[in-house]
């Protein structure tokens, strides 16, 4: 049985725990290969994205990047 949690229960997590839960709840979707539908204004926006980066690299953010960027609260 799948556990749930509240979000009352999330407002009482410290900060990295979110991020831990959404990583969690992203993986498991991964891990169902499951089938969600994205909007054609959404799969535009992403091949739009993919296309800026193609063309030009170092405008994106590395991995390690991103993840000090959450982790500095600077995105709040």
């Amino acid at each position: 049985m799948p556990q749930t949690i509240g979000i009352d229960a999330i407002r009482k997590l410290s900060n990295a725990e979110p991020l831990a839960l959404i990583d969690s709840i992203w993986e498991s979707l991964y891990e169902e290969d499951a089938n969600i539908p994205i909007s054609k204004a959404a799969m535009a926006e992403m091949e739009r994205r993919a296309k800026e980066l193609r063309e030009n690299p170092e405008s994106g953010l590395s991995h390690d990047e991103v993840i000090k960027w959450l982790r500095s609260k600077q995105w709040r």
